[in-house]
């Protein structure tokens, strides 16, 4: 049940924000989602989607197709599967490593 309640809190981001991205939109509710009391180091997700607090998430990342074509180029995507995201002629030669595509999330190292 999650795909209908996080494409209505989506809907009602677009409304308050018209000219974010998808991943701009993403990014909102990811950020400010809450963290239940029984998430750990090891949790996976980003939490339990705030609908309250998406529409005025202060920081929030963006991020261009064309970011996502060179992110499929360096995982070795061949260029016509990358061609399906922006529907023209795609050239591999500049990639984006896993690490490096810009995504709402945070990671740090403890050094524990």
């Amino acid at each position: 049940m999650s795909c209908p309640h996080v494409s209505g809190i989506a809907t009602l981001v677009k409304c308050t924000n018209p000219d974010w991205s998808p991943a701009a939109i993403k990014s909102a509710i990811m950020t400010t989602a809450d963290l239940d009391e029984k998430s750990d180091l090891f949790a996976t997700g980003a939490g339990h989607v705030n609908p309250l607090r998406t529409g005025d998430p202060g920081l929030i990342y963006d991020i261009k197709p064309e970011d996502n074509v060179h992110y499929l180029c360096g995982l070795k995507y061949p260029n016509k599967a990358a061609y399906m995201f922006v529907l023209r002629k795609v050239n591999c030669s500049s990639k984006i490593a896993e690490a490096e595509l810009n995504y709402p999330s945070f990671s740090i190292g403890l050094g524990l």
